[in-house]
């Protein structure tokens, strides 16, 4: 990050960038009535006038900004954004999320401020469990694959202490980077991986090696799913989806699922076939979104099917935790 001589940051490393912009996508689709992230569209302009208000970085250029935009993305070889340039200034650039999304690092950062909600609700919930058991030894948590568990991990990481050991279980590669390599102090939380090959589309280990999975009586165990249609849940890899399957169906532990709410679809998927049912979870944790949006979202209209099978437990200002009937 460059800084001029009165402590101004004007410039913030690519991935920070990315990051930050993925924020305030965030931050904005939370209060507006759109019915998706993907029809939010921001002029560059005021991204700017977001980077400075909100991180401090004053940008002087909509072009500089554009351009570090499209180097990051032929660095990790995936389209994030799409750019549309007004006509009669070249300045005027419009960027909107692409919505053509399928692999880890281009969900990475999506929904950013509404994962940090869910895992917020997750950690409070593997908190009050400590505290009401009076559990000593370390917490055995299972983390699936995806981009949730993957902000779990960061906090149960930055929470860890004599007070608070976990043992982490996870085929997640996302989180295997965050909680291996220097940097990171280990003596509070273990950190445990099944044998598989490496899948870099969806960033995980896959395999048919769960043994290391089914010998474990964990406290919870965390999902998260890419679709959910007539109350099933689906995901796109047969791999990932054998792996998910044997973990709901066959570990023991209090079972969680995750969701944005944009996994929701209203048709039939091709050529796909479950792993599950929401039924086959104890809780479902979802982010609350602001109160200031006028109408109900689709995907909102469409989470109201699912009423009858769950009753909420824990509302909070960020999310809410329903309990599975």
């Amino acid at each position: 990050m460059d800084r001029d001589d009165a402590g101004v940051k004007h410039r913030l490393k690519r991935k920070d960038l990315v990051k930050c912009i993925f924020i305030i996508f965030s931050g904005e689709y939370d209060k507006s009535d759109v019915e998706t992230i993907w029809d939010i569209e921001i002029p560059v302009e005021k991204l700017r006038i977001h980077l400075k208000e909100k991180y401090g970085v004053d940008y002087t250029s909509n072009s500089y900004i554009y351009s570090q935009l499209k180097h990051y993305e032929e660095e990790i070889g995936l389209t994030l954004f799409r750019f549309e340039k007004r006509k009669g200034n070249e300045q005027n650039i419009i960027v909107f999320l692409n919505d053509k999304m399928s692999a880890f690092y281009q969900h990475h950062h999506l929904y950013a401020t509404h994962k940090i909600k869910i895992a917020n609700g997750v950690y409070g919930m593997i908190r009050n469990f400590k505290v009401e058991a009076g559990i000593t030894r370390p917490v055995n948590i299972l983390l699936g694959s995806g981009t949730i568990p993957y902000h779990i991990a960061i906090i149960l990481r930055d929470k860890s202490s004599e007070e608070n050991r976990y043992s982490i279980y996870t085929h997640n590669l996302g989180i295997i980077e965050e909680l291996h390599g220097p940097g990171v102090n280990h003596k509070y939380f273990d950190l445990h991986i099944p044998a598989g090959k490496i899948n870099y589309w969806i960033n995980a280990i896959i395999g048919k090696d769960n043994n290391l999975y089914k010998s474990i009586d964990f406290d919870f165990i965390v999902q998260s799913t890419r679709y959910i249609y007539e109350g099933e849940v689906y995901v796109d890899d047969q791999e990932e989806k054998e792996r998910k399957g044997i973990i709901l169906k066959e570990c023991k532990g209090i079972k969680i699922l995750t969701l944005i709410k944009d996994e929701l679809i209203d048709h039939p998927l091709k050529d796909l076939s479950p792993f599950g049912a929401i039924t086959d979870y104890d809780y479902l944790v979802v982010p609350r979104m602001s109160s200031n949006v006028k109408k109900k979202r689709k995907y909102d209209l469409m989470f109201e099917r699912y009423q009858d099978l769950l009753a909420p437990e824990i509302v909070s200002w960020n999310f809410i935790i329903y309990k599975v009937i």
